[in-house]
């Protein structure tokens, strides 16, 4: 993996390439046709010479082991598809290697500020990999892996080390965190009289209120401090969020939802590294709720000058509204979707070639305000191809800020009655 500091040509772009438009002479009557949102989770861009992986690696909690770790820009949370290229060859024969045996290699977070270790990251799996010629030591790879297991390192640094020390691969000992799922807060104080009247469904209706209000009368705090951590209620707000972005599949466990709100949620890197650390589901989608709560606007990294509002993010992929994709430079970029964006300035000319979104070109998009890279415009090659366009955000060259608060007009107030006539 490259670092992003290095040559913008190779990584701040999917890649470069003759661009096509849309071709004037085709027919504007054709019926509509919807983007099919799984394209671009297959990551069919990387080509069709990935084979899949048998096997599985199944670790506990505690589990400890060396492992080739690499630095990635972000926190990836356990659930995430990592698609990845190798140009390194050094990089290359170290995965290769994991591959014949456990398939398995972490990703390094660095701290909030991005330039140092913070000691956390996540282990990854391949189940699919194509080696360049079969060759045992290729000069380079693609694979897919998948995020599974949050670690720690096991000698954690006493003293800030630079992420780019571990710009290449390198072994680690690493020990597995534990992913801790509450049970419901009042479950030892339930009323045994009234088991046979609680219900199992996921809505609540007056009835189960009205118990949960007895179960509470019993124990030495108030309802309301049990409700701040019920899962149903947090549950709940989450998908009457992610409704209106046009995503409503929701993971149903407590931990695999709390990792999926985390990847889905625009978040600056201190949240997403407060998010990555916490090892309680219920205390992580308690922390997800009042992020959500915010009125926010994503702005340029640089200048903050904004660039999109949380109404224009939608989804483009089966994943979710972010998604991680690579370019032929190895970089990996973490994008959110958003259908329109203000601020941005286009630069260069469209190209199709190594495309995320099938049947789309990319322009790579730039903050008007101080000209950095905020991402990429999407614009459809056929007429009839839905959405017609949209843009692609970088998240680590994006971050959320609290909305301004609408101006309230002033409304004088009414006139006072008048005086009654002298008598």
């Amino acid at each position: 993996m490259e670092d992003n500091a290095v040559d913008n040509s190779d990584h701040n772009e999917p890649d470069s390439g003759g661009g096509e438009g849309l071709d004037e002479d085709e027919e504007t009557d054709e019926e509509e046709q919807q983007f099919d949102i799984s394209l671009a989770a297959s990551h069919s861009y990387m080509g069709a010479g990935l084979v899949a992986m048998s096997g599985r690696s199944v670790l506990e909690a505690g589990w400890v082991g060396r492992v080739p770790v690499v630095a990635h820009h972000g926190a990836v949370f356990p659930g995430e598809t990592v698609p990845m290229l190798l140009p390194h060859a050094h990089d290359a024969a170290v995965l290769a290697s994991a591959i014949r045996n456990d398939k398995l290699f972490g990703l390094l977070c660095p701290d909030e500020s991005g330039t140092m270790v913070s000691g956390y990251g996540v282990l990854c799996e391949v189940f699919e990999a194509g080696l360049v010629d079969g060759q045992d030591a290729p000069s380079s790879l693609t694979f897919k892996a998948r995020a599974n297991h949050r670690f720690r390192l096991l000698d954690m640094p006493k003293r800030s080390v630079p992420i780019h020390i571990y710009k290449r691969m390198r072994f680690v000992e690493v020990r597995v965190l534990p992913e801790v799922q509450p049970g419901a807060p009042l479950r030892h104080a339930r009323l045994a009289s009234l088991d046979a009247r609680r219900r199992a469904s996921r809505t609540t209706t007056p009835l189960d209120s009205h118990m949960r209000s007895m179960d509470a009368v019993v124990t030495p705090w108030p309802l309301f401090l049990y409700e701040i951590f019920d899962y149903q209620r947090m549950r709940q707000i989450i998908k009457d969020y992610f409704k209106t972005i046009m995503f409503d599949k929701l993971p149903e466990d407590p931990v695999s939802l709390s990792f999926w709100v985390a990847s889905n949620l625009a978040l600056s890197p201190r949240d997403r590294l407060a998010l990555f650390v916490v090892d309680n589901a219920l205390l992580r989608l308690h922390m997800e709720v009042k992020l959500i709560s915010r009125k926010s606007v994503l702005c340029c990294s640089s200048c903050m000058g904004e660039i999109a509002r949380r109404e224009h993010i939608f989804a483009m992929s089966s994943e979710g509204v972010h998604s991680n994709y690579t370019n032929l430079g190895g970089y990996m970029h973490d994008i959110v979707t958003v259908s329109t964006a203000i601020n941005t300035e286009l630069n260069g000319a469209p190209s199709a070639e190594y495309s995320w979104f099938p049947g789309y070109t990319w322009t790579i998009a730039l903050c008007v305000g101080c000209m950095a890279h905020v991402g990429w415009r999407f614009d459809a090659l056929k007429r009839n191809l839905r959405p017609q366009r949209f843009y692609g955000l970088c998240r680590n060259h994006v971050q959320p800020r609290a909305a301004a608060e609408p101006e309230r007009s002033y409304t004088p107030p009414p006139p006072p009655p008048p005086l009654p006539p002298a008598s």
